[in-house]
C-alpha cells in the first residue's frame, strides 16, 4: 500500500511539474476560442438607443451611483457640468468565442460588480457617467499566439465603441465639456477613439482630460501622446492626458515596453519602442518626475469587492507609495 501511495504521490509530482513547466500553454487552451474568427458568427451589434447596452447611465440607477462610506464622498451626477465616457476592461476571461454578446450574465456581472463599481464610480462626485457595454474581445485576443483573430476580435470590439460613443455624442452630450476615461482593452479602444474622432476637431476643445490607464502608450521627446496632447504633470492641469501602469516595487518596467512592441494583438496601433519612455503620470502626486510619493500623499484605497449585496468598502488611507520609472 505504501508502494502505491509513493507510486501515486511521485506521478502527482510529475504531472504538477510539467504542467507548471506548460502553464501558458495551457491557459491558452483553456481560454481561446476553438473557431478561427472568419468561421465565428459574433453576437448581434448593440443597439445604443437602448437602456441595456449601458453598465452605467445617469438616467437610471446603477453602480456608478455608490460611493465609499465615511468618506463624505456624495454621487452629484444630476448637478455635474461635465460627463464622463467611461469605457470598461475586460471582464470576459472565457473561449466560447472571440467577442462578448452583450446579454452575458457571467460578463456583465463582472463589469457591474468590478469595474462599474470600483472605477467608474470615482467620478460620480464630478461627472454623469456614461459606460457602454460592448462586444468586448475575450482575453485571449491579447495574446501574441491570436495573431489576426485577436486583432479582428479587437476591432469589432472598438467598432461597438465607436457606436456608442457617437451616439452619446448625438443624443446626451449636448456640448458640455468630457472627460474620457478607460482601463486596460478599454484604453486600447480609448487611444484609437480619441485619435479618430478627437484628434483636430471642436471636440479636443471640450475634452477635460483622459484618464487611459493599464495600457502602455509611449510619449514623445516633448512629452506628448497621441499626436498633440501633453502627458498631465499638475494636479489642475487640463487639455492633458493621464497614464499610468502598475507594478510591484523591483518589478522590471521594460515588460510593459516589450510588451507593446511585441503583443501581435497590438499591431493596428503604433508600436512602442522597446527603448522607448512610456508615459507615467504618479496617481499620489499627479507629476511625472521619478520623485517617490510617500504614504502620507496617499488619500485612500478602496478593498475590492465582488459582494452583489454589499456598497462600496470604506477607504484606507496611507496604504501605498508610488514613483514612475
Amino acid at each position: 500500500m505504501k508502494r502505491y501511495l509513493l507510486y501515486g504521490l511521485i506521478s502527482l509530482a510529475i504531472i504538477g511539474t510539467v504542467a507548471f513547466g506548460f502553464r501558458r500553454e495551457i491557459l491558452m487552451y483553456m481560454i481561446t476560442p476553438g473557431d478561427e474568427f472568419a468561421a465565428y458568427q459574433p453576437p448581434p451589434a448593440p443597439d445604443y438607443a437602448d437602456p441595456a447596452t449601458w453598465a452605467a447611465h445617469p438616467d437610471r440607477a446603477d453602480n456608478a451611483d455608490l460611493v465609499p462610506p465615511v468618506s463624505g464622498a456624495e454621487n452629484r451626477q444630476a448637478l455635474a457640468k461635465v460627463d464622463v465616457f467611461y469605457i470598461h476592461p475586460t471582464t470576459n476571461y472565457r473561449g466560447n468565442g472571440w467577442n462578448a454578446a452583450l446579454d452575458d450574465p457571467r460578463v456583465n456581472q463582472i463589469t457591474d460588480q468590478g469595474t462599474i463599481k470600483h472605477q467608474a464610480s470615482a467620478f460620480n462626485g464630478c461627472c454623469r457617467i456614461f459606460a457602454p457595454r460592448y462586444r468586448q474581445a475575450t482575453l485571449a485576443a491579447f495574446m501574441a499566439e491570436a495573431g489576426q483573430n485577436g486583432r479582428l476580435a479587437l476591432e469589432l470590439a472598438y467598432q461597438d465603441v465607436r457606436a456608442a460613443f457617437d451616439y452619446y455624442l448625438q443624443h446626451e452630450n449636448g456640448g458640455r465639456p468630457f472627460i474620457i476615461a478607460s482601463h486596460s482593452q478599454g484604453t486600447r479602444h480609448a487611444y484609437k477613439l480619441i485619435s479618430e474622432t478627437i484628434n483636430g476637431t471642436p471636440l479636443a476643445d471640450r475634452l477635460v482630460a483622459a484618464y487611459l490607464i493599464g495600457f502602455p502608450r509611449q510619449i514623445t521627446d516633448d512629452g506628448r501622446m497621441l499626436g498633440h496632447w501633453q502627458v498631465c504633470d499638475a494636479p489642475a492641469q487640463t487639455g492633458c492626458i493621464v497614464s499610468w501602469n502598475t507594478m510591484l516595487e523591483g518589478g522590471d518596467p521594460t515588460q510593459f515596453r516589450n510588451g507593446v512592441a511585441t503583443n501581435g494583438a497590438l499591431d493596428t496601433l503604433p508600436r512602442t519602442a522597446p527603448d522607448g519612455q512610456i508615459a507615467c503620470v504618479n496617481p499620489l502626486s499627479w507629476r511625472t518626475d521619478n520623485a517617490r510619493a510617500g504614504r502620507q500623499s496617499h488619500l485612500g484605497a478602496i478593498p475590492f469587492s465582488r459582494d452583489a449585496d454589499s456598497g462600496i468598502p470604506e477607504p484606507r488611507p496611507e496604504l501605498l507609495e508610488a514613483w514612475c520609472e
